[in-house]
């Protein structure tokens, strides 16, 4: 009996999902981003995603300006998020709420949506 995978059945399990997002599967490209807030889950489209800034620092900062608003992600290893949105693969955002020393990934402590001037 072979516990390896046979390439043309789908696997018996998926992989897990990120505890801080959602990204495109293989191949796909996202047109839309959910940011999840505690009491409301907001959709921008694509398209409305004009400029992305990530500043390194303790926390750091991933700040997203979608059409009249700005959205603010506080953590740690933002990296792979802004990657991608580099490569309009990123979906949704939402914090995590899992202890930091289980997870290696992304890290989001906070998310804060504010209308610009």
């Amino acid at each position: 009996m072979s516990i390896h995978h046979h390439p043309d059945q789908e696997p018996l399990l998926t992989p897990p999902s990120q505890t801080w997002g959602e990204l495109a599967p293989e191949g796909g490209l996202a047109r839309v981003l959910r940011v999840v807030l505690g009491d409301r889950v907001v959709s921008f489209p694509i398209t409305e995603l004009r400029r992305w800034e990530h500043v390194v620092g303790n926390p750091e900062t991933l700040v997203i300006r979608a059409g009249a608003e700005c959205v603010r992600l506080e953590g740690r290893k933002l990296t792979q998020i802004r990657e991608a949105l580099d490569n309009s693969k990123l979906i949704e955002v939402r914090q995590n709420t899992s202890s930091p020393s289980v997870r290696s990934g992304p890290s989001i402590r906070r998310i804060t949506l504010e209308k610009r001037e």
